[in-house]
């Protein structure tokens, strides 16, 4: 969890798995820990996220926190040798709430 700024009501989560554990269900499990601490914990308002747009099973991760897709943006990040387009999301303090799984 990284705070926007020392008195932002905004942060940003992420995660990054060996690729061994992938599809156990640790990434959804993970990222949930990170919402429920910087909603209840850090107080925040609104917490963002970012992967790139041909990592579908990251991008499911997200949707299924309940996270909204606010932006697609064109080659934004260049590493391995190549320009990757990334996918922004993005979940408020009472749309979590809303879901009853905090």
């Amino acid at each position: 969890m990284r705070r926007d700024a020392s008195d932002a009501h905004g942060g940003d989560i992420g995660y990054e798995l060996n690729p061994r554990f992938w599809g156990k269900g640790y990434a959804t499990e993970a990222a949930r820990a990170l919402l429920r601490f910087g909603f209840s914990e850090m107080q925040l308002h609104r917490i963002s996220a970012w992967c790139i747009a041909e990592n579908t099973s990251s991008a499911r991760v997200l949707e299924k926190l309940g996270m909204q897709q606010e932006g697609h943006l064109r080659e934004r990040d260049y590493f391995k040798g190549r320009w990757w387009d990334v996918l922004l999301y993005a979940i408020l303090y009472n749309e979590w709430q809303a879901q009853g799984k905090n």
